[in-house]
């Protein structure tokens, strides 16, 4: 087995073994960690993803951006090109079950054309280390859409998913900019 896929097993398997009490209480302080950060404050036009499989629960970040006024934007994935497309969201209500039952806009108008549009993206994980590598589930979907991002980006995380390096494809895997665990936050230099 590669190395990252023997690292997605490993903390995948970590991750699914987390108590709901633990995921919310540490999705709570990832919450307020993200909240500090002046970049999100400044950030008009946000990106988040929809929390699977006891990812760090972004239901909360949503409700608490929608009442700071913020612009919100989801991903969802079209299969044939396998690539990420975003569309804004004014309610949670807006979501339905898309690519591998994770919640995404059911709605597929007017997607979000240029990027860069977006002040700063909320990305998921499996794992992340210290130089802002990051390690997904192996698809490459955000890769793809990160290549040409220069606004923020900013990962939330589980502090046991940081790891001390990971293998990284250059040219392939993008790195983020801000990592956020329930313990700290991390800023990539």
């Amino acid at each position: 087995m590669d190395p990252k896929a023997q690292c997605r097993e490993t903390l995948l398997t970590k991750r699914r073994q987390l108590s709901p009490k633990f995921v919310c209480e540490a999705s709570q302080k990832v919450g307020l960690h993200l909240f500090s950060l002046e970049e999100f404050n400044l950030a008009e036009r946000v990106g988040f993803y929809s929390s699977f499989d006891n990812e760090i629960e972004t239901e909360p970040l949503f409700l608490k951006s929608h009442a700071l006024r913020k612009e919100i934007f989801y991903p969802a994935v079209d299969p044939k090109t396998e690539e990420i497309h975003f569309y804004q969201v004014r309610s949670l209500k807006e979501l339905k079950p898309g690519y591998c039952g994770i919640l995404e806009p059911a709605k597929r108008e007017h997607a979000l054309h240029d990027i860069n549009y977006l002040s700063l993206i909320v990305i998921p994980g499996v794992a992340f280390d210290s130089k802002g590598n990051r390690l997904g589930f192996g698809k490459g979907f955000y890769d793809k859409l990160l290549a040409g991002f220069q606004g923020k980006k900013v990962a939330l995380a589980y502090e046991f998913q940081m790891c001390d390096s990971l293998p990284v494809t250059k040219g392939r895997d993008q790195r983020v900019d801000i990592i956020v665990t329930e313990e700290r936050i991390l800023r990539i230099i």
